[in-house]
């Protein structure tokens, strides 16, 4: 049984680098589990940034080395300083001999050496340079131990709960992460639209062009949508790749670690987008006028209260299944006082067959006190005085 399954993944394998899903009458007959178990790499993950679901996953949650991928967390918090404003572009930075002392890949700093900050973003982004990593991170925090208590108190806030980072480029096999994690981080990092265009560049120069920039990321060149991310290999993570793309309304990070082949890595990463966004849409349902009725209130200040839903998020549903979906509604027909501002009135239920897919709350948008006497005598006042 042995033989026949390593043949089967190996047949897969075949499919996976030289066939599209729909051009193969095979392949559309395999499982996504199968077609996911065959791929070759540790863990895979593929998930929606705007709902955080995960759409597809293998392994995903197993903690492991992740290389130069832990210059993510770096980046992000770089773009919180500056959307802050506490870092510019243009700020100068001046080269450490600890930067210096970094090894390849580097953009060869020289100590004492001035550097654009925007360079050095460039340097990581694109190119994955350890020296411009350091270089960065003691500036915008002052040491690089200063940079890694931060980049970990940022993961705690993102619930990335098996990130463990020992150094600000990686190279400390005590960073560790997994695909979940790392998938939750770069839905964080496409919110910032000011890393866009360094994460697709494909080759830049830095430092008056002495220094090339060739990212590793192939699928930056190819793919329709893409808005980055990162791709790294050492011996001990292997190859690895985050890429993230949109369409239409959907944004996809796609994580795969521990891959032994570069080529298989980014057709792992291209088939992952395919999937999802062929196999997945986003669903919001459509609210009618009289759900948003006011609801009388009895014993109140005032006859009625006005109900909302609040903000609705979008959820991932099978792709063609939102013609199906059923929809159930209930609302309270009268409410009593005193009524909170907040208070739960009516439930929205989305149901695809027997599964529940989304929940919403109908909730009062004000405050309504119970009558008072003072609030009945000065009502009889006024309509004495009208009269």
């Amino acid at each position: 049984m042995a033989i026949f399954r390593k043949l089967f993944v190996f047949i897969l394998c075949l499919i996976l680098s030289g066939c599209m899903m729909s051009e193969c009458s095979f392949a559309e007959k395999v499982s996504v589990e199968d077609m996911l178990y065959a791929m070759p790499a540790r863990e895979i993950i593929a998930v929606e940034c705007n709902t955080g679901q995960v759409l597809f996953e293998k392994n995903s949650c197993e903690k492991t080395e992740i290389s130069h991928l832990a210059k993510l967390m770096l980046v992000l918090l770089a773009a919180e300083k500056l959307k802050s404003g506490e870092l510019s572009l243009t700020d100068t930075v001046t080269v450490s001999a600890n930067a210096n002392s970094m090894p390849a890949p580097q953009i060869w700093l020289d100590k004492n050496e001035k550097i654009s900050a925007e360079e050095l973003l460039k340097a990581i982004t694109i190119g994955n340079a350890n020296d411009a990593a350091v270089a960065l991170a003691e500036h915008i925090f002052g040491s690089t131990d200063n940079a890694v208590t931060q980049m970990n108190r940022k993961a705690k806030l993102l619930d990335m709960k098996l990130t463990e980072y020992a150094d600000v480029c990686g190279l400390d096999s005590r960073t560790v992460a997994d695909a979940a994690d790392t998938a939750k981080l770069a839905s964080e990092l496409v919110k910032y639209d000011i890393l866009t265009d360094y994460f697709k560049t494909w080759i830049d120069r830095v430092r008056s062009g002495k220094a090339e920039l060739v990212n590793l990321n192939r699928l930056v060149r190819t793919y329709k949508g893409i808005s980055g991310m990162k791709a790294c290999s050492s011996s001990a993570a292997g190859e690895c790749s985050v890429v993230t793309a949109s369409r239409g309304d959907m944004e996809v990070a796609v994580v795969v670690l521990g891959c032994t082949d570069r080529s298989m890595c980014d057709d792992i990463a291209q088939k992952l987008l395919d999937m999802s966004f062929d196999m997945y849409s986003l669903y919001t349902p459509e609210i009618s006028e009289d759900m948003l009725d006011d609801i009388p209130v009895e014993g109140g200040e005032k006859n009625s209260v006005p109900v909302t839903f609040g903000e609705l998020f979008p959820v991932a549903v099978p792709s063609g299944s939102s013609g199906s979906i059923d929809i159930s509604f209930e609302k309270e027909d009268i409410l009593t006082a005193p009524v909170e501002m907040g208070q739960i009135c009516g439930k929205l239920i989305c149901r695809n067959g027997t599964e529940t897919i989304y929940t919403a709350q109908l909730v009062t948008n004000n405050a309504v006190k119970q009558k008072s006497f003072k609030f009945c005598l000065e009502k009889l006042l006024l309509y004495l005085i009208k009269i």
